[in-house]
């Protein structure tokens, strides 16, 4: 099917049926919001040759016409795929496959055939080639994702949906392999890693599980024991996969000092709504802003190295003074060698 007709089908799919109307106007902006590139002319054409092959019309309003389906059409059926749904299988398929239960991808599996064929075959229309244009990436190191049985992928996928718990032999990291039954509460993907957000037997306390960890997963056909209020996006907007530091606050006011383009860098990307930038001289800024104490702030400074000083809180600096004096120790031996 070449873009013309498909671009015909469209619009004839666009017009709504009498006593409803549509203008060329909306038309040519709806049309154009699905990707096809066609001028006022070329749509007024179309729509006359359409009108002698199928029941449509217009109203005969000499300033602005409106086209609809007449009362007595009989119902057509037109292929259900618009341009902008096989964009967004595609990109579905691209970006969210990991939160996808596998069952749920095997059914949707022929849309995503017939979305990348639908878009392949229409080469002059704009949203073929969108999901050439965009793109995510991680600035953190690359890593190759661990691989994961799926097997065990659809057992804890299919907990997850039906909320049913599960029995598990897990290799916790550094320990020997242990039996565990889990109430799965969700699924949270970090950078390669996939884990498993839930509880042990009847306790209420919440942790976490790398899917790439589980030997074996069996699924049962027990409900979950609820957990009290538990909400996935605020367990994990308290910082919980940022590795928080147990036996310091929870949160903490950070000031640093820094050279001028990481301090420029910062005012685009915040470390928190009340930060304060402060210019020292033309070099020089000190940044104040209240964060979470988590390992994962330690590891965000330590990428900086000598860039950034840490002048607050106390025990922080601390911290940074001893790793920095251990750096000195250690490489000051590997010289000597």
């Amino acid at each position: 099917m070449n873009d013309a007709c498909f671009r015909k089908i469209q619009t004839l799919r666009l017009l709504p049926k009498a006593p409803a109307r549509k203008s060329v106007s909306t038309l040519l902006e709806e049309l154009s919001g699905r990707g096809f590139v066609i001028d006022r002319r070329s749509l007024q054409r179309d729509l006359k040759s359409l009108a002698n092959l199928f029941p449509i019309e217009n109203d005969g309003n000499k300033d602005i016409p409106g086209w609809y389906w007449r009362r007595d059409a009989q119902k057509l059926e037109l292929p259900e795929m618009e341009p902008t749904v096989a964009l967004s299988f595609q990109m579905v398929k691209t970006h969210l496959k990991k939160f996808m239960p596998p069952s749920v991808l095997s059914e949707l599996s022929p849309y995503f055939s017939n979305a990348d064929k639908l878009l392949g075959n229409l080469k002059q229309n704009e949203l073929s080639s969108w999901s050439d244009k965009v793109a995510t990436i991680n600035r953190s190191q690359p890593l190759i994702a661990p691989k994961i049985e799926n097997e065990i992928l659809s057992v804890i996928y299919l907990a997850l949906l039906s909320e049913t718990q599960i029995k598990t032999h897990y290799q916790p990291k550094l320990e020997e392999p242990r039996d565990y039954t889990i109430n799965p509460l969700g699924i949270v993907i970090v950078d390669q890693v996939i884990y498993l957000v839930g509880t042990l037997w009847k306790y209420q306390d919440v942790r976490q599980f790398a899917l790439h960890r589980f030997i074996k997963a069996e699924n049962t056909q027990t409900s979950n024991i609820q957990t009290s209020s538990f909400s996935l996006k605020d367990y994990i907007d308290g910082g919980q996969f940022h590795f928080p530091i147990e036996d310091s606050n929870k949160k903490m006011v950070l000031k640093i000092r820094t050279n001028k383009w990481i301090a420029n860098h910062l005012e685009e990307v915040k470390l928190s709504e009340n930060q304060s930038i402060l210019k020292l001289d033309d070099e020089i800024y000190e940044v104040t802003a209240s964060v979470d104490n988590t390992q994962q702030l330690r590891w965000w400074l330590n990428g900086f190295g000598a860039d950034i000083e840490v002048l607050e809180p106390t025990f922080l600096r601390q911290e940074f003074i001893n790793a920095s004096q251990a750096l000195s120790k250690l490489y000051s031996i590997n010289q000597k060698e």
